[in-house]
């Protein structure tokens, strides 16, 4: 699993504006829904 870490060594020459982890509860259909790990991450350059 990616951490909040790994992307922003993985994108050091980019600013990164947003990098965070949380949970949320899902619901993308049967068979995909439930408790998630979920990182929200923006970067430009």
């Amino acid at each position: 699993m990616y951490t909040p870490d790994m992307l922003a060594d993985a994108f050091p020459h980019m600013q990164i504006t947003v990098n965070r982890a949380y949970t949320a509860t899902l619901d993308e259909g049967r068979g995909h829904s439930g408790p998630s790990a979920l990182i929200d991450f923006v970067a430009k350059g």
